[in-house]
């Protein structure tokens, strides 16, 4: 049968060659994709074949094999000789670097277009940056420069590791682009500046590579494969990888937007796998109104222009608009969407592997629709070249339309920045201004490094100015809209609005700055704001804190800062003690949390540094306050990260290693081995998206023993950490360890679902899951996590909401507010504890009356009438009341649950203090013992006996 469809194959190619002039097929590459391709309506003529070269390598020749051949993956090396290759090879390609990984490997892009481009890529630069800014460039001066240069046209691979086939399809596009004399690529080569990203996350890359070659290769059966991915795909976070475009935090999220304001590109396009056979993004809507119009309908135009094409060429599976919202731009392409240009994606019908295999398609995903005409079968067999050629073929068809259509790209391009501008000069609010020393200036001062480092523009206050809407003291930062990314900046700086009525949300509907940040902004419809005299910021600005005197006593005041986890690290080894109480000094009032430091040899010149660095304001003082205080040693932190997901505690590490704070890096087997309390004083367990089952169990055992190490034949395992075998979680022995951990005297703080462990897994008694959350692991991810997540009462899918804290006096609430908002997502729901949970079904056997001891802060705040801040949340009335923090004594532990995840991709940095409050003041929560039940209500009577 197999034989009998590649002769027909064959001959369909045969035929199709007549298009292939005047190429010349390079001698055997026509027959291997033949070979390799597994249903002759998964390949197009574009790319059933590979031109030959006399003077450039093909990637067969260099490869020794076709792109997408079964069994077989590039790695980064390999991958980069063959781009400097083909770069010495082609006047028409030149080869950049635009910046390198955690673990140090060159983040490589290619340059491609005909000879003139590549002789004019400074001039073509030059040209769509001036584009990109209708303040120095006018319009007639736009018109001569569209008129003379070209779209730039970037391509994003690799960048989820285990999507494995992006890397090859970009190589063979690149040499086609190179080499090819076919009048569809001479016009993509004459009228664009085509960029390739072969690998965008190298490290992860070579681990999947790794991985491949160690568990995967020669097995085909896909009921029986192992996991499919190596643990990590970079120093910290696995898929989120794909979740940093606001925060720009990781190596490779910082080489694409360098790139992207180097190059100005009109087009960032992203390439990714999971979708059958291929998705080219859209979104249902609703569309972020932040965004320009015309951004829509230029993605909208390409989307279906590749469905209409592929279509005609016989593709069955493509299809557009069902696919995430196009709400959120949080995305890696989303740099483009934010800044004026076009960012887009594919998924498409990656198997994770390169060996052909049997796929079954859901039946939600093989009926014909408006969106998807020609739906894919319901069972095929599909290979690394399949995926490779829908791939290859879209971008092809993307760049000729790109191609044809540039003048019009190009002057949408400098429209869109026109229109921001302008918006700026003609519609309030003319500029946001925010208070420098709000709280927290640092962190105000982050916020603004945020701003900065999306090319959007803040300026200083020389002097004190008074506008319509109120005064404001020298200093002030302001962001004025008069400028290109105008938009962006409204975006970042006012609250989320999500319909009630909208589609299901792919990812978060929340991510503006002054709520992640904790902090005010203010709008000002005044337009004189453009009169007042201001200091453009070319840098993030740096806060430098002071030590005032040398006294006894010194105090620092508790005014919010998140600085104070990494200020007790620089001091650990002087003793601090912490205020319980407001007590006033010096006409000053010293809120709960304050620092007292007594005189130590050596801490004046310690606290200096640790002030300059971090933006700290110490006071000595003749004496001691009269206020009770408690002891705040720097605690031994332990981080565990289970093997089975390490992605949002990667984002825990991230932030610990910036703040330069010591922690040991538990793997599940060291939980395994116990002896906690010997090693660590807190255990630190984030957010997991594990239902319980997995948390405990980990990895299936089946697999075992699968190592994760650094070996001749695994080059890049072993980092972040290692193991001779991941599987097996912790089991029920080490969740025995974590209980004798924290009975004897240990405080574990769980974060988001990772206090599933806690709650339900028999840690802490007597608090009972209401409903609620669907870990990704579960569901499917992303757009499946959404949809099961429709039959929840209550949905926060990454949204700001008000809360309470129901003890103001605990140590977790220093430096807030009594009424106050965090972020949250979906995440289970769980009860107030009780005194009792029911043992049997019996008259007296029922659940016990409520003991509000434990709980620290609730959701919901009875003095506001509006539960969101910035977002959407659904069902709400369910979650009001319910408990967000638990501190629960056990045994001479505590256990401190968080309802959320307070290390939310380095995002909601204000709500990070609390978790901060809780290492600190580990001791005295240990110390406290629980405060009498309040309001307890009598145990509900049966229905019935």
């Amino acid at each position: 049968m197999f034989r009998a469809v590649c002769c027909w194959m064959l001959l369909a190619f045969t035929l199709a060659s007549f298009g292939q002039a005047p190429d010349v097929p390079e001698p055997g590459a026509t027959e291997a994709i033949a070979h390799a391709t597994t249903d002759p309506h998964f390949v197009s003529p574009l790319v059933s074949y590979v031109p030959q070269s006399s003077t450039v390598p093909s990637p067969e020749k260099f490869f020794g094999r076709i792109m997408g051949a079964a069994g077989e993956l590039a790695s980064t090396e390999k991958a980069y000789s063959y781009a400097r290759a083909l770069a010495a090879a082609s006047p028409r390609v030149k080869v950049f670097t635009i910046g390198h990984s955690e673990e140090q490997r060159e983040i490589l892009m290619l340059a491609i277009a005909d000879e003139a481009g590549i002789r004019d890529l400074d001039r073509l630069r030059s040209a769509t940056a001036a584009l990109a800014d209708p303040r120095r460039t006018d319009e007639a001066t736009a018109d001569r420069l569209i008129a003379s240069s070209r779209p730039i046209y970037y391509f994003n691979a690799a960048l989820h590791s285990d999507e494995t086939g992006s890397t090859e399809a970009v190589l063979e596009l690149a040499y086609r682009l190179a080499v090819s004399e076919q009048p569809m690529i001479h016009n993509i080569r004459e009228h664009l500046v085509v960029l390739i990203n072969p690998i965008s996350n190298p490290d992860g890359r070579d681990k999947m590579v790794d991985w491949f070659y160690r568990y995967l290769k020669g097995k085909t059966d896909r009921s029986t494969l192992p996991r499919q991915s190596p643990p990590y795909w970079s120093k910290y976070t696995f898929v989120d990888i794909n979740r940093d475009t606001h925060q720009q935090t990781h190596e490779t999220t910082k080489s694409v937007h360098r790139m992207f304001h180097e190059w100005h590109p009109t087009v960032v396009h992203d390439l990714h796998e999971g979708s059958p056979l291929m998705m080219t993004w859209n979104g249902t809507g609703p569309y972020n109104p932040n965004i320009d119009p015309i951004t829509y309908t230029e993605f909208l135009e390409l989307s279906f222009h590749e469905v209409q094409a592929m279509t005609a060429l016989g593709m069955p599976g493509v299809s557009t608009w069902n696919f995430g919202e196009a709400f959120a731009h949080l995305y890696l392409d989303s740099v483009a969407m934010n800044h004026n240009s076009i960012g887009r994606g594919y998924e498409t019908f990656g198997n994770g592997s390169a060996e052909t295999e049997r796929r079954s398609i859901s039946p939600t995903a093989t009926s014909m629709e408006w969106y998807r005409p020609l739906p894919a079968p319901s069972v095929l067999t599909w290979s690394a070249r399949d995926n490779l050629n829908y791939q290859e073929t879209g971008a092809l068809i993307a760049l000729d339309d790109a191609a044809t259509h540039s003048k019009d790209m190009l002057r949408n391009f400098y429209r869109k920045a026109w229109d921001s501008w302008q918006k700026g000069l003609t519609q309030p609010p003319y500029a946001f201004l925010i208070p420098a020393d709000q709280g927290d200036p640092a962190r105000v001062a982050q916020m603004v490094g945020r701003l900065l480092g999306q090319h959007i523009e803040v300026a200083q206050t020389k002097n004190a100015i008074r506008l319509q809407d109120g005064s404001y003291p020298a200093g002030t930062y302001v962001v004025r809209l008069d400028q290109p990314y105008r938009n962006y900046a409204v975006d970042l700086l006012t609250p989320q609005h999500y319909p009630k009525d909208g589609e299901p949300p792919y990812d978060d509907v929340s991510w503006e700055l002054p709520a992640n940040f904790h902090l005010q902004t203010t709008p000002t419809s005044d337009p004189s704001i453009r009169d007042a005299a201001l200091s453009v910021l070319t840098e993030t600005p740096h806060v430098a804190g002071h030590v005032n005197g040398s006294g006894k006593i010194y105090l620092l005041r508790d005014t919010g800062q998140e600085s104070l986890l990494a200020a007790r690290y620089r001091l650990a080894n002087f003793e601090i003690q912490v205020a319980e109480h407001d007590f006033e000094r010096d006409g000053t009032n010293y809120p709960a949390g304050s620092w007292v430091l007594a005189d130590q040899p050596g801490l004046h010149d310690a606290l200096q540094a640790a002030a300059s660095d971090l933006g700290l304001e110490f006071r000595d003082a003749t004496s001691a306050p009269s206020v009770p205080t408690h002891r705040a040693p720097a605690p031994r932190i332990g981080v565990w990260a289970p093997w089975a997901d390490t992605d949002s505690i990667g984002w825990i590490r991230y932030s610990l290693d910036q703040r330069k704070v010591p922690y040991a890096y538990l793997r599940d087997e060291d939980i395994r081995a116990g002896n906690l309390n010997s090693k660590i004083d807190v255990l630190l367990y984030g957010h997991v998206d594990l239902e319980l089952a997995e948390q405990i169990q980990g990895l299936p055992k089946a697999w075992s023993p699968m190592p994760f190490k650094r070996t001749p034949q695994t080059p890049s395992f072993g980092t972040p950490a290692e193991s001779d075998d991941i599987t097996g979680g912790i089991g029920y022995e080490g969740l025995a360890q974590i209980q004798k951990f924290i009975d004897e005297g240990g405080l574990m703080v769980t974060l988001g679902s990772g206090s599933m462990l806690a709650l339900e897994g028999g840690l802490v008694r007597f608090v009972r899951r209401a409903s609620g959350g669907v870990p990704r692991s579960a569901a499917g991810g992303g757009g499946s996590s959404s949809a099961a997540s429709q039959g929840a009462a209550t949905r926060t899918p990454g949204a700001h909401v008000r809360v309470t804290f129901d003890r103001p006096d605990h140590p977790i609430a220093y430096g807030y507010p009594a009424h106050t908002y965090v972020f949250r997502q979906n995440f289970p729901l769980y009860n107030t504890p009780r005194r009792w949970l029911r043992m049997a079904y019996c008259t007296t056997c029922l659940d016990g009356p409520e003991d509000r001891s434990g709980v620290v802060m609730e959701w919901g705040d009875p003095k506001s009438k509006d539960f969101v801040v910035s977002g959407q949340a659904w069902g709400e009335d369910n979650l009001i009341g319910r408990p967000a923090i638990l501190d629960m004594p056990v045994g001479k532990g505590h256990v401190v649950s968080f309802n959320f995840n307070p290390m939310h991709r380095d995002m909601n940095r204000g709500d990070q203090r609390m978790l901060w409050n809780a290492i600190l003041n580990w001791q005295a929560i240990l110390a406290a013992q629980p405060k009498p039940a309040t309001s307890g209500q009598p145990a509900p009577e049966p229905d019935d006996e």
